[in-house]
C-alpha cells in the first residue's frame, strides 16, 4: 500500500501535519504583506508532501522544466527607471535646466560603472555623486541636466546608464534658435493669413512681416554673421508692435510688471527683454497675469531701461537682403513666417444682427474705395451662331476693398482678435454702406412694419434687403425689407419684416442705409504700422447670401 504524508501550510514559511483537530491550526493563518520588497524565503529541501511507500508498484522516476510565471514584480522592479526618459527643450532660446531622476528599482545593489554620452555640446548632466557609484536597494537619485545656448542648431543628445545589471538611456532633443534683435523701423507692414476652401453652388456657398531695418556698421556685421549661420533655421522674432516699455529690472528677478492686456503673451512661452540690439535676452515666462509675468528662472543679469515683448519662432524662407549706401547706413529687408499661432478670437463688442456682427466702424478713405458688382456667367460662343449666355450662380457679386484705422494699442488688440473669429474667408458679417440709401419721409411708430422714403425705384430695382436705421441721437436699429410699393406724392412704403421697435418722427433719422451680408474675400490682411502707432488694415470683402 502506497503511504504519502500531506502537511498544512499555515504560514509562507511553516508547515504542520494535519491531525484529526488540525482546523484550530489552520486558523492560525495571519494575513501577511507581500507587497515588493518582501522577505526572500529559502526553499526547504523538503516538499509540503513526501511520499514513504509506492507499494505495490515502484515509483515513475520522471522530470519536469517548471518556470515562474513573469508578474507586475517583473513588470516594474528589476530595471532602472529615469524620469523623465526623454526631455524635448523644444526652441532653446536661453540656458535651461531640469531635473532627472534616476531610480535603480532592483532589490539588491546596483553598480553604476559610468555614463556614456554623445551629441552632448553645450549640455552637461551632473549629481553629488558621480560614476563609478553603487546605488542602493531601490535608491532614487537626481540629476541636473543643464543646456546652454552655446552648440549645435539642432540638439539630439543621449546619455546611457551603465548598471552592472541593466543599462537604461536619457534622451534629450529640440533647437536652438537665435534672437532676431534689430528694431524694424516704425513703418512695416504684417500679415495675418488662413487657409479656406470655398464651395460655390448655384444658390450659395460654404463657407509676419515683412521689415525694413536701420543697421549701424557695427550691426550690419552681426547681422551677416547672423544671416550666414542662422539661413534656414529657426529665429526668435520679438512682435515690436506689442513692445512694452518696463523701465529698469534688476539681476535675479523673477517676475516683470507689463500690461499683458493688449497683446499676446502666453503661458509657458518665451518673451524678450530688450535694451537694445546688442543687450537683449529671451527668457521663459510660467504664468500670465493681467499686469504682470513670471518667470521660470530669475534674470542672470539687470537690465537699466528695458523693454518686453512676446516673442515668436519664425523663419526667413527668402533669406535677408541689405543695401548699404554712402552715408554707411544699411538698410536690411526680411519677411519672417511664423506659423507658431494661436486662435485670438474674442467678441469686437460689435452689434448683432441675425446672430452675425454688425460692423459699426466707419471705413476710412485713404485712396479710391474700389468696388466692383457683377454676375458670373457662362458664355456659349461656337463662332457661326448666336451667343448663348448662363448664369452660374443666382446672386450678384460685390467685391469691395475697405480700409479701417486703429488709432491706439487697445483699438489695434481688439480689431486683432475680432479678424481672428473671422477664420479668413469662413465667417461672416454685417457691413454697413454708410450712404443715405434711403430718405425717410413719414413719422413711424414702435409697432409700424411699414416705412415710408422718397421714391427711388425700390419695386423694381430691389428685392430683400437689410438696412440700418439711425436716429439723430445715436440709436441704430436693424431690419430687413420684404418688398416695395409705389405711393402717391412720390413715395414707395416699404414692407419691413418686424416692427421698428421706436417712435420718431421723419425729422429725428440721421440715415437709414443698406447693409450687406459679406466675408472676407482674401485668406490675408494686411496691417500697416505707420510711424504714429497708428495701423492701417486692409480688407477685401465681397457680398454673399445669408
Amino acid at each position: 500500500m502506497a503511504v504519502i504524508d500531506t502537511y498544512a501550510l499555515i504560514r509562507p514559511d511553516s508547515r504542520v501535519a494535519p491531525t484529526p483537530d488540525y482546523s484550530p491550526q489552520l486558523g492560525e493563518l495571519t494575513q501577511v504583506d507581500n507587497s515588493p520588497p518582501v522577505q526572500q524565503y529559502t526553499r526547504a529541501n523538503d516538499a509540503f508532501v513526501s511520499v514513504s511507500s509506492t507499494l505495490p508498484i515502484s515509483e515513475v522516476g520522471s522530470s519536469v522544466t517548471v518556470s515562474r510565471m513573469p508578474s507586475f514584480l517583473d513588470d516594474y522592479y528589476y530595471r532602472v527607471h529615469i524620469n523623465p526618459g526623454k526631455v524635448d527643450l523644444n526652441n532653446l532660446l536661453s540656458s535651461q535646466t531640469r531635473t532627472v531622476e534616476v531610480w535603480s528599482a532592483y532589490f539588491s545593489s546596483n553598480l553604476l560603472s559610468g555614463i556614456s554620452q554623445s551629441g552632448t555640446d553645450g549640455i552637461t548632466l551632473s549629481s553629488a555623486q558621480e560614476p563609478p557609484t553603487l546605488f542602493g536597494i531601490l535608491e532614487s537619485r537626481n540629476y541636473t541636466l543643464s543646456v546652454s545656448t552655446s552648440g549645435s542648431p539642432i540638439i539630439d543628445a543621449q546619455y546611457t546608464f551603465d548598471f552592472a545589471q541593466s543599462e537604461s538611456t536619457l534622451q534629450v532633443v529640440g533647437r536652438r534658435v537665435l534672437v532676431w534683435p534689430f528694431v524694424p523701423q516704425t513703418a512695416h507692414r504684417e500679415s495675418l493669413e488662413w487657409q479656406t476652401d470655398i464651395i460655390k453652388s448655384y444658390a450659395g456657398e460654404q463657407r509676419l512681416a515683412l521689415n525694413t531695418y536701420m543697421l549701424t556698421p557695427e550691426e550690419f556685421s552681426r547681422a551677416k554673421a547672423i544671416s550666414y549661420q542662422w539661413a534656414h533655421r529657426v529665429y526668435g522674432v520679438p512682435v515690436w508692435s506689442e513692445l512694452t516699455h518696463v523701465g529698469p529690472l534688476p539681476m535675479g528677478a523673477t517676475y516683470i510688471s507689463v500690461d499683458t492686456t493688449v497683446a499676446d503673451y502666453r503661458e509657458n512661452d518665451v518673451i524678450v527683454v530688450w535694451e537694445s540690439s546688442s543687450s537683449e535676452m529671451a527668457v521663459e515666462i510660467a504664468t500670465v497675469q493681467a499686469d504682470s509675468v513670471s518667470l521660470k528662472l530669475p534674470l542672470s543679469r539687470e537690465f537699466t531701461n528695458a523693454y518686453v515683448a512676446p516673442l515668436r519662432f519664425a523663419r526667413a524662407y527668402n533669406g535677408i537682403e541689405y543695401s548699404r549706401s554712402g552715408n554707411e547706413v544699411v538698410v536690411s529687408k526680411a519677411t519672417f513666417s511664423v506659423t507658431q499661432n494661436k486662435d485670438l478670437s474674442a467678441s469686437a463688442g460689435y452689434p448683432t444682427y441675425r446672430g452675425k456682427d454688425v460692423v459699426t466702424d466707419r471705413t476710412i478713405v485713404v485712396g479710391d474705395i474700389s468696388e466692383k458688382i457683377f454676375r458670373p456667367v457662362d458664355i456659349f460662343d461656337n463662332g457661326s451662331g448666336p451667343v448663348e449666355v448662363d448664369t452660374q450662380a443666382n446672386w450678384v457679386e460685390h467685391h469691395q476693398v475697405l480700409t479701417f484705422s486703429t488709432r491706439n494699442r487697445v483699438e489695434r488688440w481688439r480689431a486683432r482678435r475680432w479678424l481672428h473669429s473671422l477664420r479668413g474667408k469662413q465667417g461672416a458679417f454685417w457691413l454697413i454702406s454708410w450712404n443715405p440709401d434711403l430718405e425717410v419721409t413719414s413719422d413711424f411708430n414702435s409697432s409700424s412694419t411699414g416705412l415710408v422714403v422718397k421714391a427711388i425705384g425700390y419695386p423694381t430695382l430691389y428685392g430683400v434687403k437689410d438696412i440700418m436705421i439711425q436716429l439723430k441721437s445715436g440709436a441704430r436699429f436693424f431690419n430687413r425689407i420684404l418688398s416695395g410699393a409705389a405711393s402717391d406724392g412720390g413715395t414707395e412704403t416699404l414692407s419691413l419684416l418686424s416692427p421698428i421697435g421706436v417712435t420718431a418722427a421723419a425729422i429725428d433719422v440721421d440715415m437709414v442705409c443698406f447693409m450687406s451680408h459679406v466675408r472676407l474675400d482674401s485668406d490675408s490682411i494686411e496691417m500697416s504700422h505707420d510711424y504714429t502707432g497708428q495701423v492701417s488694415i486692409n480688407v477685401a470683402v465681397t457680398e454673399v447670401p445669408e
